[in-house]
């Protein structure tokens, strides 16, 4: 085993492993919060009094503002089979400026259109949708900037005011987008953090098997050392055996010294100097 390998593949093993986990976490739990998503769109409405509502038409991003919305208490039928809800056209719709003039060809549009399978799941609880005011998004409708409109809803033809809820569309829009969006990014960044930790653990385990079937590292090879392992002269070193193996020390031939006065009749008579010495009397 290669502890150095294998450890490496155990870290990113884990780490893959708690990418995996906490993407799962994100993902699942905003999956939760989708289904259990609040679209009601109850806060966005204003009850007319006596027939009347004001509004102040803003548009902070410029881009146009998506119309806001006449509501009338209906039956949502249409038993003459034209396309209009029955009885929507029994009302008709007012806007006046702040100014008190009167703006309603240049800023709404009647809508009581009857859809069927509209019908079978309504978004405001049965009421019928009369006519758009200031959508200046989908439509080209002339309304001034941070500016007031008020609605008034009578019967046709007299004056006498019928009660209905303004929606602001706009502003209900805006905010389930918001609230859709950061919920979408969690659950895709969650879901691609559990893919990424997915696609890591294999990597991680890769590394941990190759570092398990590695051996360790190995002890650097020393070679022959012929100074250091050459006997000395007259040394036993030891037979495999245990026995001591002799070593004979090299012989040196051994040369007498020259001398010019070794050589040839000049080599002296050691006998007649010796024979000399002791047959002369001494000299006083």
């Amino acid at each position: 085993m290669n502890k150095g390998v294998t450890i490496a593949g155990g870290v990113v093993t884990g780490i893959f492993l708690v990418i995996t986990i906490l993407g799962s976490v994100i993902a699942g739990s905003t999956v939760d919060d989708l289904e259990n998503f609040d679209d009601d769109p109850s806060p966005y409405y204003t009850q007319s009094v006596d027939g009347e509502v004001t509004f102040i038409y803003i548009d902070e991003d410029r881009a146009g503002s998506v119309a806001f919305e006449v509501l009338l208490d209906l039956d949502y039928v249409d038993e003459d089979k034209d396309g209009i809800v029955d009885n929507c056209n029994g009302f008709q719709v007012t806007v006046t400026d702040e100014n008190g003039i009167d703006v309603t060809e240049n800023v709404s549009m009647m809508d009581c259109q009857y859809d069927e399978f509209y019908a079978e799941d309504p978004m405001h609880e049965g009421k019928v949708i009369h006519s758009y005011i200031c959508d200046t998004y989908f439509s080209s409708d002339d309304c001034s900037l941070n500016s007031e409109y008020t609605v008034t809803v009578t019967l046709r033809n007299s004056t006498e005011t019928k009660n209905f809820v303004l929606f602001d569309n706009d502003a209900y829009s805006i905010a389930m987008l918001t609230a859709l969006g950061d919920d979408i990014g969690a659950a895709l960044g969650g879901g691609a953090l559990a893919t990424l930790g997915c696609c890591g653990i294999p990597i991680g385990l890769i590394i941990l098997i190759i570092g398990l079937a590695l051996g360790g590292p190995q002890p650097p090879f020393q070679g022959y050392n012929v100074g250091s392992q050459m006997p000395m002269a007259g040394a036993m070193p030891a037979n495999q055996m245990g026995g001591a193996v002799l070593t004979q020390a090299p012989v040196q031939s051994m040369q007498p010294p020259l001398s010019s006065d070794a050589t040839g009749t000049n080599v002296p008579d050691l006998s007649e100097a010796y024979t000399n010495q002791f047959s002369q009397p001494p000299t006083e």
